[in-house]
């Protein structure tokens, strides 16, 4: 078993089908001999009931004269020459003025005479062949519509011929030659398969090789529409997938690098100020730093907690709560810093029952991070005067929040990218209004973990909308 499994998989698929091409075919070549044998017995039999049946006739009429079987019963001469008589005919016919007899008919004629036996009307054995055949055929031989009695002819025996021994010869040696050539046929085509199907799982492992080496560039081109050329697409999927990740790795350790920087170069630069007497130490110049350092903080704490969503170790206490209840206690935390902002905030849900109270299982302190950090982007983010309005929807199976404000707005290309992280649209919401680019990040994390799902658009307020949705307690899974 170790020598085939350390053969290549060109070569097993070779020798397979060869195998199978040599059982058909030698299976096909025993079908043909068996086939071949059975016609030529039934030739046979059916070329003797021929001539059988004019010896019938002879010997009805034999008996119609004589009323008895005696004349033939002794000595076997009588018996020999009497058929030698009924069938001599048969060797002449087709040669009316040969001379000779015909010696295939002729050599057919005496082959039968001695298979041929006479019985009389209870079955007793009276002249010809003494020996016994279960298969053997009985002709009736019938004088005034009576059985009076039997000629019996033994089963041929083929083998002792030698016409069908050499026919039946012929027939192996051409079937052999037959079969040698399909055989080579089979092995070209064989090996052809072999090679069709074979080339492209080269490709792909050249290409994996690659792949693995860092050549992430790498793609397969296989114009085919099987399931090989489906395999190929699938690989150049997870090429490109792989170049994209590789991508935003670098990007990421990018901006992470400079996200990081900023307030390490800010709080640097506050330092040497104050270690050159430039600025004084005081109240004010502590507090600069400490909102440097506290900016720090949250980036790194935003870091922690994504790359605790990534490996799904970010923790969820689930359980059942009113997120009617939780969106009011969150727009009223921040009803003082939209009027601050000069923003008009409008809040307004309801649910199809009519009910004041939403049920979902979640984790109130995550959700409440989700609706904080919504509502602090329309914060930061809208222009004064500007209108935000928060709308909270139930229907049978989910509930809806969606989250609209004014100008300025977000431009449609950026609208799918808004919760990638540390992406942020340069234009109007930009880095100096203190955003990192992780917030709705983060959102969408905790969101997907609830079995929600978060998604962006135009707002009819003119500016961007946030839509979350979320199932009810009895569709969570």
């Amino acid at each position: 078993m170790r020598p085939i499994l350390r053969m290549s998989i060109s070569s097993r698929l070779f020798l397979v089908m060869l195998l199978v091409s040599l059982t058909l075919i030698g299976g096909m070549m025993l079908a043909a001999q068996w086939r071949f044998a059975q016609g030529v017995r039934q030739y046979v039999q059916n070329e003797d009931a021929q001539h059988a049946e004019r010896v019938v006739q002879a010997l009805s009429r034999l008996y119609s004269l004589r009323q008895t079987w005696e004349p033939l019963r002794q000595p076997p001469t009588r018996w020999r020459g009497f058929l030698r008589q009924t069938l001599q005919h048969e060797a002449f016919e087709g040669r009316p003025e040969a001379s000779e007899p015909n010696p295939r008919a002729n050599a057919n004629l005496v082959a039968l005479a001695r298979r041929l036996s006479l019985h009389d009307a209870q079955g007793n054995w009276i002249a010809g062949n003494t020996e016994k055949f279960s298969n053997a055929q009985r002709l009736p031989i019938v004088v005034d519509q009576q059985t009076v009695g039997w000629l019996v002819i033994a089963p041929p025996k083929l083998r002792g011929d030698a016409l069908r021994e050499r026919m039946l010869h012929e027939l192996n040696q051409g079937l052999l030659w037959i079969g040698l050539f399909a055989l080579a046929l089979a092995a070209l085509a064989s090996a052809w398969l072999a090679r069709h199907f074979l080339h492209p799982i080269r490709q792909l492992n050249q290409a994996a090789q690659e792949l693995a080496e860092g050549q992430l560039h790498r793609r397969i081109t296989l114009e085919r529409e099987d399931e090989l050329g489906q395999l190929a697409a699938q690989f150049n999927r997870m090429a490109q997938s792989l170049e994209n990740q590789e991508q935003d790795r670098r990007d990421w350790l990018a901006d992470v690098s400079h996200e990081l920087r900023t307030p390490l170069t800010i709080l640097r630069g506050e330092i040497e100020a104050l270690q050159d007497g430039v600025r004084p130490l005081n109240a004010q110049a502590l507090t600069s730093l400490q909102h440097e350092v506290g900016r720090l903080d949250r980036l790194i704490g935003d870091l922690y907690q994504l790359a605790q969503a990534d490996q799904a170790a970010l923790k969820h206490d689930m359980r059942p709560l009113d997120f009617f209840a939780l969106v009011r206690e969150a727009a009223a935390r921040f009803q003082d810093r939209f009027h601050q902002a000069g923003l008009a905030f409008e809040v307004d849900y309801a649910s199809s029952d009519g009910h004041d109270a939403c049920l979902i299982k979640g984790d109130a302190q995550r959700l409440h991070q989700v609706l904080a950090n919504l509502l602090e982007n329309s914060v930061r983010y809208t222009s004064a005067p500007g209108r935000v309005r928060l709308l909270c929807r139930q229907d049978r199976h989910e509930l809806t929040l969606t989250l609209e404000d004014s100008a300025p707005g977000v431009p449609t290309a950026a609208l799918p990218r808004l919760f990638e992280r540390l992406f942020r649209v340069e234009s109007s919401r930009s880095r100096e209004h203190g955003g990192s680019g992780l917030g709705l990040s983060l959102c969408r994390a905790i969101v997907q973990a609830h079995g929600g799902s978060i998604s962006a658009f135009h707002s009819n307020l003119g500016g961007l909308g946030l839509r979350l949705s979320l199932p009810l307690a009895g569709e969570q899974k």
